[in-house]
């Protein structure tokens, strides 16, 4: 059935961020999205005083190590979630309808950003150290690879462009992944492996 061209009435709208802001009443994760999911999703980006609550849930932030890199950030992007980053960065112009078209060009995937900074004990490394990293998804017994992974530099302000450490972009098949308690598992160059838990009964 194809994408409905009908404007969500205002009970439609109030009802849909009712159901992503309440825990009780969000439904759990699952793929493909369907029609209403996405046009609920892009509402949910509209919404700029509440869609940054929103994607927290899938943000983690980490302790400094004793030693090693530091893994400081974990960030899950589920298909639902990045209809709703991608509709938050498009505030004007910006509708349901090319978000339901974005998302069928864009396909299924799961995402994972981590961001590893150097630290006293690990810095001055090569600007491709980012390739060192390893990135899994974990669900239960189950351990999925990355089907794809890239990396970006972050520079230091006012630093006179000294590397501090990169992002870590990862994407992984939705195959196997289930509506279920799931780990990300970040492997560092150096020191123990980095674990942040997201449960997918309760995110989108």
């Amino acid at each position: 059935m194809g994408f409905s061209r009908r404007p969500l009435t205002l009970i439609q709208l109030v009802a849909a961020l009712g159901i992503a802001f309440n825990p009780q009443f969000a439904s759990a994760y699952d793929h493909p999205l369907s029609d209403e999911a996405v046009r609920e999703a892009y509402f949910v980006g509209q919404d700029v005083k509440n869609v940054n609550k929103f994607l927290s849930q899938y943000f983690r932030g980490l302790p400094v190590p004793q030693s090693g890199p530091h893994v400081s950030e974990i960030e899950l992007s589920t298909p639902y979630a990045q209809v709703v980053e991608i509709s938050a960065q498009h505030s004007v112009g910006y509708s349901d309808m090319r978000a339901a078209e974005d998302y069928r060009n864009r396909g299924d995937y799961m995402a994972v950003r981590v961001k590893v900074l150097f630290t006293l004990s690990y810095a001055n490394r090569a600007n491709d150290f980012w390739r060192e990293v390893s990135v899994r998804l974990i669900q239960k017994k189950n351990h999925m690879p990355a089907t794809s992974i890239d990396g970006q530099s972050i520079y230091s302000e006012g630093g006179g462009g000294t590397v501090i450490g990169a992002d870590v972009f990862a994407r992984f098949s939705v195959v196997g992944v289930r509506s279920d308690s799931l780990q990300v598992e970040v492997l560092p160059p150096e020191g123990p492996a980095v674990y942040a838990t997201f449960d997918l009964h309760s995110l989108r």
